[in-house]
């Protein structure tokens, strides 16, 4: 379950606070400030978020109404959504009615992020996790029906025969680079980088390679 975080909060606070001339803070599901254009309001609790999340509903408080509030400034708070899940609040500082022309813009540009923040975690995820998987198939676990279920699903492919080759790799080169230019070329391919200096990469050994091209490049 994806959820709100400090650098995020406070990227979404920059990003914002960039093009608008008003300060921004972002709380988490709890009603907790993690990123503000006012760096002392972090990790401090804000009650017009708490009203955000028990209404599920945008609220608006102006000069009179944040008297009455504890650290609260006048302004509107926004929910923020993930997935039509609400994981945090969105404020923006100011007299509501100054704000109402951007405060759908700015929830919108929040929301991107959180979504592009999100893509890249799931991604992060499933490269370690493929990464992982690779090493237990071609360990001694390799026939477990679990294992290569979840390879399957993976999209790791682990029918298909394969050829392999090791490479013993100088000063200078890494196996990031190689494997991501295998991969690249030979789609299928399994790399797995076991030591610093070495890649054992194993191509689908239907696909015929031009050995001296190959070889060249390296």
């Amino acid at each position: 379950m994806f959820e709100l975080d400090h650098a995020l909060a406070q990227e979404i606070v920059d990003r914002t606070m960039a093009i608008l001339p008003y300060n921004v803070n972002v709380m988490d599901s709890q009603g907790l400030i993690l990123g503000s254009g006012e760096p002392e309001r972090i990790n401090t609790r804000h009650e017009g978020a708490q009203l955000v999340l028990a209404n599920g509903r945008v609220v608006e408080i102006d000069g009179q109404t944040a008297k009455h509030l504890k650290g609260v400034q006048p302004g509107i708070n926004l929910p923020l959504l993930h997935d039509q899940r609400l994981i945090g609040v969105l404020g923006i500082t100011g007299e509501p009615d100054g704000l109402r022309t951007y405060a759908e813009l700015v929830r919108m540009t929040a929301e991107m992020l959180v979504s592009q923040r999100h893509q890249q975690a799931e991604q992060q995820w499933r490269r370690q996790r493929c990464d992982d998987l690779l090493a237990l198939l071609l360990a001694d676990s390799g026939d477990s029906p679990r294992l290569v279920d979840e390879a399957q699903q993976l999209g790791l492919k682990p029918q298909l025969a394969r050829t392999p080759y090791l490479f013993e790799l100088g000063p200078g080169q890494t196996a990031e680079a190689l494997s991501t230019w295998l991969t690249s070329r030979y789609p299928d391919s399994w790399c797995v980088s076991s030591a610093q200096f070495s890649l054992l990469w194993c191509r689908p050994a239907a696909v015929q390679v031009d050995n001296p091209r190959l070889l060249e490049k390296l």
